[in-house]
């Protein structure tokens, strides 16, 4: 996996406009010219860390998307104790309700 400016930008430019918001709308919130947006969405110019914070927020994506296509939102150790709690949590559920 490598970070491809051209390809993180086409995934900003996704976002936004599902988001519903024009370059100019996009670029105010997020405190950028509006020029500079377009560059980043055509994949020209990259961003800073704290810039791809913001457009993770406004468009309420992770930065693994944007930044790598990823679109893990765990990691595998989150999800291998998430499995297994949940397991746990049946086995108490079926003991109460046989106790029933």
């Amino acid at each position: 996996m490598t970070y491809d400016m051209k390809k993180s930008g086409e995934r900003i430019r996704r976002l936004r406009i599902e988001s519903g918001y024009t370059q100019e709308e996009a670029a105010e919130l997020l405190h950028i010219d509006r020029s500079f947006l377009s560059r980043v969405e055509s994949g020209r110019k990259g961003c800073s860390v704290d810039l791809l914070v913001h457009i993770s927020v406004l468009f309420d994506a992770s930065l693994d998307y944007i930044v790598l296509g990823e679109t893990r939102s765990q990691n595998c150790a989150e999800r291998v104790q998430l499995k297994a709690d949940i397991e746990a949590l049946m086995r108490r559920l079926e003991k109460f309700s046989a106790a029933l």
